[in-house]
């Protein structure tokens, strides 16, 4: 985001640095290419791929992400809701999932909306399940009674 002039909670930002000096800025993301899970954003990076954001883009994150960065952590998109997108949260989410995230983030949780994204969306895919698996079984097991949590999870679901 260091380049972006404007909030993606609102807009949709264009950088227009070179490939060059985005290779530069994305040095620090290789260091880190072995962490367990990374989140895409919703910004247009005009040398890469001046059509789509990097969330919804297969150029950033097939060739970006997990060919120069190195990365094959869990891939989750930023909350599909900020404004930075445009579309229904089904297009926005299957728009992410085809570009190559494992999993899309739609923070309001407005049923009509979770709806809309789960009748969109077919099981994860394989691949995405196993990078899943490993990014869970690297925090390890929660601590402590969860029952209460559970149970209250539960019923509110029950009403849904």
């Amino acid at each position: 985001h260091g380049r972006a002039k404007v909030d993606t909670h609102h807009h949709l930002p264009t950088v227009t640095a070179t490939d060059a000096d985005l290779e530069i800025d994305i040095e620090p993301f290789r260091t880190l290419n072995q962490a367990p899970m990374g989140m895409t954003s919703h910004i247009v990076f005009d040398a890469w791929d001046a059509d789509r954001p990097a969330t919804l883009s297969p150029i950033v994150i097939d060739e970006i992400i997990r060919g120069r960065i190195g990365f094959d952590g869990l891939l989750m998109t930023d909350d599909i809701d900020m404004k930075a997108l445009s579309g229904t949260a089904g297009d926005k989410a299957a728009d992410a999932i085809a570009a190559g995230c494992d999993l899309v983030l739609d923070c309001w949780a407005r049923m009509d909306e979770m709806v809309e994204i789960a009748g969109r969306l077919g099981e994860i895919s394989e691949a995405s399940r196993a990078r899943l698996n490993r990014a869970m079984a690297s925090v390890g097991v929660a601590k402590g009674d969860f029952a209460e949590l559970i149970a209250t999870r539960d019923a509110l679901l029950a009403r849904a």
